[in-house]
């Protein structure tokens, strides 16, 4: 079968496990970026160095949520492009939005020398000089390095479009390996601290776009970069936006969520905190699992979305959705089962009253995995069909609606263990009600005759 065909052919579990593993090790690695340069910095020049990197997770966040519209949204339109045999229209996806983001990140990074100072400030206060000094440093390459940042998101994102995972996936593994060696020669070597960290991240951001421009060079694309223009021109662009704005909201709506959970955490003390930031990063981990199922199936659901298979499309929904929900189940029995082995692993030797706090803190936000797949496929899956009001409205009453209606109601009758519950049921409640929603109007969003690319 040519791979051009397989999207709209192939049986669909194979399509959709030959993306999951290369959209899994993509999105895992793109954090590993940041845990390679805290570890070793933390080793290397203590707990400062360590503050820095962290210090600027916020504004990474940021920046992300910028490119997702146009990563998103090209991604999907470059789907319905190929599998509507349109590769004029995919080039123009591909022009467009290159250029968007180039010029974009290019902006940010020429104010880089004008507005690390005042971020580093912002970010780290004036209480620890030091640490205005690190956090500058810091931030000031990494804006640096923002078109380079972009163009992997969205390039890879676009090289998945057009039945390539794999070149994806390398992409990522390559930047990673850079990352990691430049750290250990700039870092540990040459003693070049938080700045090495930053130049080292730099250049390995570099890489990954390099190695998918070289790809394409090689003419093993659909979309011709011999071709390419640079162009804000593009009579669709605000399909793209109107498909990527509901992955915008999705990470802004996230992020205040969890600013709002922290804050709420402040009143029981350090010992509640600490197990915030423990339980934060596992659910940071393992919720890729469920990220890489969205991203696994949109490619697929793009291409026969432009196929005219709608068929295709429900089948793909229906088999992620019950992937994801057994998965979700495993990840959740694990958290009741066995949460001091989590403990152990990620926070070494704690106090017995540190214990207790994350044992309850594991067990009821690992609730949240039971929903957190079936609403990442819902969303992406409304996003993909032209229902971007009601895949918004997924993200922000999972992100921060249903959140903020938890948090007033359930610590004062709860006390802590209502925190705890509050971003799970903020999920279960979020596809109760746009799920029950949906089939309750199921030949407006399931029926086959109803689907459009």
């Amino acid at each position: 079968m040519p791979a051009a065909n397989q999207l709209g052919e192939a049986p669909i579990k194979s399509l959709f496990f030959r993306y999951y593993g290369p959209a899994l090790i993509s999105i895992l690695s793109s954090a590993v970026h940041q845990i390679i340069n805290g570890l070793i910095l933390g080793q290397q020049v203590g707990k400062e160095g360590l503050a820095a990197v962290g210090l600027y997770g916020p504004v990474l966040i940021v920046f992300v949520s910028l490119a997702l519209p146009v990563m998103i949204g090209g991604g999907v339109l470059i789907g319905k492009s190929f599998g509507a045999d349109n590769t004029a229209k995919a080039q123009q996806v591909f022009q467009f939005a290159t250029t968007l983001v180039l010029l974009t990140g290019g902006i940010i990074a020429a104010s880089a020398p004008f507005i690390h100072q005042p971020l580093a400030r912002f970010l780290a206060g004036d209480a620890n000089p030091r640490l205005v000094q690190l956090t500058a440093g810091y931030a000031f390459w990494q804006l640096l390095s923002l078109p380079f940042f972009f163009l992997g998101m969205i390039w890879g994102n676009f090289v998945r479009a057009d039945n390539a995972p794999t070149v994806s996936r390398n992409a990522s593994l390559l930047a990673v390996a850079v990352n990691i060696v430049l750290d250990l020669v700039l870092i540990v070597g040459l003693h070049m601290g938080v700045t090495g960290a930053a130049i080292a991240t730099g250049i390995a951001l570099f890489s990954g776009p390099a190695y998918l421009f070289g790809y394409m060079l090689r003419g093993k694309t659909r979309y011709s970069l011999t071709g390419f223009r640079f162009t804000l021109r593009f009579a669709a662009w605000k399909e793209l936006l109107r498909i990527g704005i509901p992955s915008f909201a999705s990470e802004l709506a996230f992020s205040t969520g969890l600013l709002l959970i922290n804050r709420t955490l402040v009143g029981y003390g350090p010992l509640a905190v600490s197990a915030f930031g423990l339980v934060n990063y596992l659910s940071f981990i393992l919720i890729r699992l469920f990220t890489a199922a969205m991203i696994a199936s949109m490619p697929i659901m793009s291409f026969n979305l432009g196929a005219n298979q709608p068929a295709r499309v429900l089948e793909t929904l229906r088999f992620a959705i019950s992937f994801t929900v057994v998965l979700g189940v495993v990840i959740t029995l694990a958290g009741f089962l066995i949460p001091d082995l989590f403990i152990r692993l990620f926070s070494g030797d704690q106090t017995t009253s540190f214990r207790d706090v994350a044992t309850q803190a594991i067990s009821l936000y690992f609730l949240l995995f039971l929903a957190a797949g079936p609403n990442y496929l819902l969303a992406a899956y409304l996003q993909s069909t032209g229902h971007s009001t009601v895949s918004t409205l997924i993200n922000l009453l999972k992100g921060i609606v249903l959140i903020s209606l938890c948090l007033l109601i359930l610590p004062d009758r709860l006390g802590l263990t209502g925190v705890w519950l509050s971003r799970s049921l903020a999920e279960i409640g979020t596809l109760a009600l746009v799920g029950g929603y949906t089939l309750f109007y199921r030949e407006r969003y399931y029926q086959t005759e109803g689907i459009k690319g």
